[in-house]
């Protein structure tokens, strides 16, 4: 893998280049964002809610008391972009790093980030006034950092599979869109190549993540616009074996691959000059391709409020879910019951522009997830405030 983000590189260096470098009859600029600040976190492993009976320890199972843990963390987010553009074409390039840094030494452990690099190159295919018509196509390599730890204790996975869930991809896309009539549309693809670390002791989990979709947008009223999705992705594992149907993992069985087909739509209504409020649905089914032990389907709701008047902006997101497996057993034993997961979400964020390149900010964020299968069955609250500044 290694060499191969090597290869690719140079390959984004030289679109940011190219954004950097202005010739005649060409604009260039690199913006930059840098956001932090300080949070809480109530439940930094998503620790079960309650203790529990952990009957994947067979034959009685095990009796489990959580130790929930809380603790402070500081959220980080960089991001640098540089676009060069004429006429028809633009020279887009951009790096980022987002995570979340826990500030008590205990707790390090819980830290979690991504880096990212891309870069792509959009044709402008038709114009009229301010829309266009547009196709994109662009190269991407990320790392994504992990730890494994245990969500009952909060200390990391046994030596060798510790770091099991950090990973590299690398990956290239495309997409279409269509703005210049009175229906928006577009379609997409992505190809990535996840490789994760090898734990040797158990399976790793490197795959190929393969998604095309489309997406449609028209008025529903002088106030209202409908939008319209679908998306299908493969998943599939290198390393990791499926489940049979009785829930018993072994080499014995095939490699694992997963299909994903998704619809969502999404009604926007601009309430006032100063409301929009978002109504969304979202619908997946996950197919399991060797016995379809795991084969799931999820459906959610949610609202969206966006508010913005003067220097200030704030955002509420509410969702609710629901995810049933109808061939999966709680704890993956086939006297456990049927595995669901349901739980509901809540996000508020407020934006206080202070100047014309910084404003302070505010979120909060509510987690509630329960789960047949009592190892996933937990609550968590985030508090963060913090300063975010744009050049």
């Amino acid at each position: 893998m290694f060499h191969k983000i090597l290869f690719i590189i140079p390959l984004l260096l030289s679109f940011t280049a190219a954004a950097a470098t202005e010739t005649k009859d060409e604009q260039s600029n690199i913006t930059w964002f840098t956001a932090t600040g300080l949070g809480y976190d109530s439940n930094v492993y998503q620790a079960p809610s309650a203790p529990y009976i952990d009957y994947s320890v067979l034959p009685l199972g095990s009796n489990v008391t959580p130790k929930l843990v809380s603790g402070f963390f500081v959220p980080l987010e960089m991001k640098m972009t540089a676009e060069n553009k004429n006429m028809n074409n633009r020279w887009i390039g951009s790096a980022s790093l987002k995570g979340n840094f826990y500030a008590n030494a205990d707790i390090r452990n819980a830290n979690e980030y991504d880096l990212d690099l891309s870069g792509g190159k959009k044709h402008i295919l038709e114009r009229k006034g301010a829309v266009e018509d547009t196709i994109f196509y662009g190269i991407f390599t990320g790392k994504h950092e992990q730890i494994y730890t245990d969500r009952d204790t909060g200390l990391d996975k046994k030596p060798g599979i510790a770091d099991r869930y950090s990973y590299t991809s690398i990956g290239v896309e495309a997409e279409y869109k269509h703005r210049t009539g009175s229906v928006d549309y577009g379609v997409k693809g992505k190809f990535t190549q996840n490789d994760f670390a090898d734990p040797v002791v158990v399976s790793q989990l490197d795959n190929t993540h393969f998604k095309v979709g489309a997406d449609v947008e028209f008025e529903v009223s002088s106030a209202s616009k409908l939008k319209l999705a679908y998306s299908h992705a493969v998943q599939d594992y290198s390393d990791r074996h499926a489940r049979a149907a009785s829930g018993a993992l072994s080499n014995a069985n095939p490699l694992l691959i997963y299909t994903y087909n998704g619809v969502d739509a999404s009604l926007r209504n601009r309430l006032s000059a100063d409301w929009v409020l978002y109504l969304d649905y979202d619908h997946t089914r996950r197919t399991d391709d060797y016995v379809a032990y795991n084969d799931y389907t999820q459906n959610k709701y949610g609202a969206r409020i966006l508010y913005g008047t003067g220097a200030i902006k704030t955002r509420l997101v509410l969702e609710r879910w629901t995810r049933d497996y109808p061939n999966a057993y709680a704890f993956d034993v086939a006297t456990r019951g049927e595995k669901t997961y349901n739980g509901s979400n809540l996000k508020f964020k407020a934006d206080w522009e202070k100047s014309a390149n910084s404003s302070l900010w505010a979120e909060v964020i509510v987690n509630i997830q329960n789960s047949t299968d009592l190892r996933y069955d937990y609550d968590r609250n985030q508090i963060m405030a913090g300063m975010s500044w744009t050049y």
